[in-house]
């Protein structure tokens, strides 16, 4: 059986399972809040991940919101399922565009609180890692595909502070740790229309659309991967 192409989102913001975090259990890098209303419920990448669930030859998954166990997870589906290349999606409330993120940051600085309340302002994701760490995907291909699809899409060299950069990181940190040569790429994902309308700043793009990113995507991977398996 060919390998999968691995595809992640995030779960729908909120409390987190049982065993997952404790929000009592902050250190030095870490404050505890009580719930408040959070940007990332609008984070669309679940739906996205529940359109593509059976698509052959591909594998999505939901990571929870929250630092440390987001990358833990992704190295759980990376050694269970072996991809081919892994896919990236996050949310990012302040773009109408998909956003191919080249870099991905040994840092987490965020005001925004994950799902446990935790709060992480200057620290290093991996203590002694690499400042930085690339997507491994063509970017001037990937920027060709979706702008010939007809979508907005764009590119940045810095992917925040918040879970998409940690998670970004840590995927990358994992997979070149492990020796693998699984190509990754990282995106954010804009807001949803109605969501973009309570904004009163952008239009936001539709889910038909944001599906359609996603498909492209692996069809590029296809292509390019064909036979290497």
């Amino acid at each position: 059986m060919t390998a999968p192409i691995l595809i992640t989102g995030f779960a729908p913001f909120g409390t987190p399972p049982d065993g997952e975090a404790d929000p009592s259990a902050a250190d030095h890098t870490s404050t505890d809040h009580p719930p408040t209303v959070h940007p990332w419920t609008a984070d669309p990448t679940a739906l996205l991940m529940e359109r593509l669930a059976g698509e052959p030859g591909v594998v999505t998954a939901t990571l929870p919101p929250l630092y440390d166990a987001c990358g833990e997870a992704f190295a759980d589906l990376l050694a269970e399922h072996r991809p081919l290349a892994a896919l990236g999606f996050a949310y990012l409330e302040s773009s109408d565009y998909i956003r191919l993120e080249r870099l991905a940051w040994n840092r987490d600085e965020s005001p925004l609180a994950d799902a446990a309340g935790t709060v992480r302002d200057h620290a290093d994701i991996v203590p002694d890692g690499p400042t930085a760490y690339g997507n491994t995907l063509p970017v001037p291909r990937v920027m060709r595909e979706l702008s010939m699809a007809g979508l907005p899409v764009t590119f940045g060299d810095f992917s925040g502070g918040f879970l998409g950069n940690h998670l970004f990181y840590r995927a990358r940190h994992i997979i070149e740790s492990a020796g693998l040569d699984v190509p990754y790429g990282f995106f954010h994902m804009p807001p949803l229309p109605e969501r973009a309308a309570t904004l009163r700043r952008f239009g936001g793009l539709g889910l038909e659309l944001q599906e359609l990113a996603v498909r492209t995507l692996v069809g590029m991977l296809r292509r390019a991967l064909d036979g290497i398996a």
